[in-house]
């Protein structure tokens, strides 16, 4: 009984990477259409302009001194002011691609994060223990400076600092030691920044506009705007990227 449980929730797991490669796929393919479509019609449009500006190179000086001509005319005492209207140019091509580019990338990005919440966040109690200890190691050493550390010559105060931090979380000492073979401040700073990214249990959700907010969805979840996103969003989660986005 307990092997297909097992095996039923093997199948289901790997349905589930199957689906999200799937959906992953279908983004990369829509992502680098619409960037050669905006590009091409980018260029069609800056090569109009191109062609229009020529076409008024001939007029342009009698243009600049007519946007505004006074010309007062007498017609029963009332001064009369004509205003000549600048040249338009066309983008009307320009406005369509963006249309359709919304058309086709037209993500429900709050069904999308809950999708993501149910298939693949889980809160391990262990994991957030092993963060927040992580945590409180890093803090120590910003409390102390790098610097101030590297710069030590007190081997009985350097022996107090790796002595703390043992007893904050020995095992993820023990382990750097066990990799690194011996204590360096700056290598070990870098290691924690790693290791709290891989247990960190916050959802960060990046996107493209500033009046989007999805941590309503979940108390773990962070949205950051990111000017680098167009359309759709990016989560990151244990040190992960998931990118579901136009760039």
């Amino acid at each position: 009984m307990t092997l297909t449980i097992a095996i039923v929730l093997l199948v289901l797991v790997l349905l589930v990477l199957i689906i999200f490669f799937i959906l992953k796929r279908e983004v990369i393919d829509i992502n680098n259409k619409c960037k050669v479509y905006f590009t091409r019609k980018a260029q069609e449009y800056t090569d109009q302009i191109g062609r229009n500006e020529e076409n008024n190179q001939e007029s342009s000086n009698v243009e600049k001194e007519n946007i505004v001509k006074d010309n007062e005319i007498e017609n029963n005492g009332a001064s009369v002011i004509y205003l000549e209207k600048k040249a338009n140019y066309e983008i009307d091509d320009l406005l369509q691609m963006m249309k359709e580019i919304d058309e086709k990338f037209n993500l429900d990005n709050e069904k999308l994060i809950r999708i993501f919440i149910r298939d693949f966040f889980q809160l391990d109690e262990e994991q957030v223990d092993k963060y927040n200890a992580l945590k409180q190691m890093k803090e120590y050493i910003d409390d102390i400076g790098i610097y101030q550390i590297i710069t030590c010559n007190d081997d009985k105060y350097l022996e107090k600092i790796t002595k703390d931090l043992r007893l904050i979380d020995e095992d993820a000492f023990s382990e750097y030691i066990s990799i690194q073979g011996s204590f360096q401040v700056e290598e070990f700073y870098n290691y924690l920044n790693y290791e709290i990214g891989r247990c960190d249990p916050t959802i960060y959700v990046y996107v493209g506009e500033k009046g989007l907010n999805y941590n309503n969805l979940n108390e773990h979840i962070e949205t950051i705007y990111s000017k680098d996103v167009y359309k759709g969003l990016k989560i990151v989660y244990l040190n992960k990227l998931y990118d579901f986005s136009l760039s």
